[in-house]
């Protein structure tokens, strides 16, 4: 119970402590660069920045020699869950899609759950936060373990890192295309969800 709320909190914390305007800035500027490709091709290709973006956290984390890049996991962990919540939350903008503060911590939550393997519906459970938080923490363990060996250490976490984003953010992007379709698809997005007869 203590490790799911102590998981929460710290998501919670990264994904409302977002500068959103500034996401949405960095989203519309990366959108623009890569302007000729379709929206699947940009959410991918910003999946990938982010995930070695990840990998260099990881590089950097294990760096230091020995048990010292033990102590680094955590920080690296906290790294790591604010590069994801704002490729999550950009993700949606890239779609279109404008979530509320609390709607960010859910859609956060269900993009690290969905990397990690398990499914997160519209409503979270203590049960499901708490083995999200035991799956990411194993994760850090093994990540911590490599440390301790120098340069394979290195490799060894820039490339779960690397590997861990790549899940969550293809997920993600499954997940964005569900609910708001891409924009480039006239008819797809929220609007097939509503319900109505033609008369």
């Amino acid at each position: 119970m203590k490790i799911a709320e102590s998981f929460l909190a710290l998501v919670k914390r990264a994904s409302t402590d977002l500068d959103v305007e500034r996401i949405r800035e960095d989203v519309r500027t990366f959108a623009s660069r890569h302007e000729g490709l379709p929206t699947r091709r940009k959410a991918l290709l910003m999946v990938n920045v982010t995930a070695r973006k990840a990998a260099l956290v990881g590089a950097a984390a294990s760096a230091p020699p020995g048990w010292a890049a033990v102590v680094a996991t955590a920080p690296e962990l906290a790294a790591l869950i604010v590069l994801q919540s704002r490729m999550i939350v950009g993700l949606h903008l890239l779609y279109g899609g404008d979530l509320e503060p609390e709607e960010r911590a859910l859609e956060v939550v269900a993009g690290l759950a969905a990397g990690a393997g398990l499914s997160v519906g519209r409503r979270l459970t203590v049960r499901l936060a708490e083995e999200l938080a035991t799956k990411l923490a194993a994760r850090a363990m093994g990540r911590s373990l490599a440390h301790v060996v120098p340069l394979l250490g290195v490799a060894a976490s820039a490339a779960l890192n690397y590997g861990v984003v790549q899940a969550v953010g293809r997920a993600v992007v499954a997940r964005v295309e569900r609910r708001w379709g891409p924009p480039e698809i006239p008819g797809s997005g929220p609007v097939l969800d509503a319900e109505g007869r033609i008369a």
